[in-house]
């Protein structure tokens, strides 16, 4: 007698194969799909971030010179070298003091950016000398009461990325009653200026440590690129700042960027 087979259906070797196959080409085929809309939600949404960012500095900075009396545009906040080997810093003269002689003139570009607010006991309505490439004038017999400082520096969150920070002495007042304050560096204000207090001396210190302090520096942009020769901002005529830059979102493997240029004048 004949042994019984089983009557139940099956799939043979090379019906599975076939198979497998088959769903093979058809993943081959939508896979790029998938990864192109995965990538373009990305870039969408890194783009919504690059453009936040973008609304978020414009109008604080425009803000913050809108209430300025003057500026002072300085080669960086502390020396160092850019990513293309151009060696930067404050003392741009490299004579080994940082005055007035190293705030950069028309047409220079820089890192690190100082909106002054001052009294003048004298008031000088046109506050620049007769040459209009000059910087505008900070001179003694100004009481400075405030000042707003923007600079670059290496992220202190994020390794690998240049951080644009921010620094404003209104936050240092002792009380909301006060009208006088210490910075973290040791210096009074409001303070008149003279020839032994000058503009340069009431700025954080000159080191890379200062730069990305915790305790006063806040981060205004975590990642961007300068485009006047690597470098953000510009000194245009002597009476107001051209900001130019590039700010970066995402990672490594695929950057967002958004480039753009606005120009802040002082209401001095």
């Amino acid at each position: 007698m004949k042994p019984r087979t089983s009557g139940a259906p099956g799939f043979t070797l090379i019906e599975l194969m076939m198979t497998m196959t088959i769903i093979g080409f058809v993943l081959i085929g939508v896979l790029p799909f998938v990864i192109f809309n995965m990538q373009s939600e990305f870039i969408s949404e890194q783009k919504l971030l690059v453009n936040g960012d973008v609304r978020g500095f414009t109008n604080g900075m425009i803000s913050d010179g809108d209430g300025a009396n003057c500026f002072a545009l300085y080669q960086s906040f502390y020396p160092h070298t850019l990513s293309d080997g151009t060696a930067v810093a404050r003392d741009v003269d490299g004579n080994g003091v940082i005055n007035s002689a190293d705030r950069l003139q028309s047409g220079q570009s820089g890192d690190f950016l100082v909106f002054v607010y001052y009294q003048d006991p004298f008031y000088d309505a046109r506050f620049y000398d007769s040459n209009p490439n000059n910087q505008p004038t900070i001179g003694t017999n100004m009481t400075v009461e405030r000042i707003v400082c923007y600079w670059l520096a290496p992220n202190r969150n994020y390794s690998g990325e240049t951080a644009l920070y921010r620094l404003d002495t209104d936050s240092f007042k002792t009380s909301s009653t006060s009208t006088s304050w210490t910075t973290p560096w040791g210096v009074t204000l409001p303070a008149t200026l003279s020839s032994t207090v000058t503009l340069e001396s009431l700025l954080p210190p000159n080191t890379a440590t200062a730069a990305t302090n915790a305790s006063y520096a806040t981060i205004v942009l975590n990642n961007l690129q300068g485009l006047s020769s690597g470098l953000n901002f510009v000194n245009y005529q002597g009476r107001g700042i051209l900001v130019r830059s590039r700010i970066l979102h995402g990672n490594q493997a695929k950057r967002v960027t958004n480039t753009y240029n606005f120009t802040v004048t002082p209401r001095g």
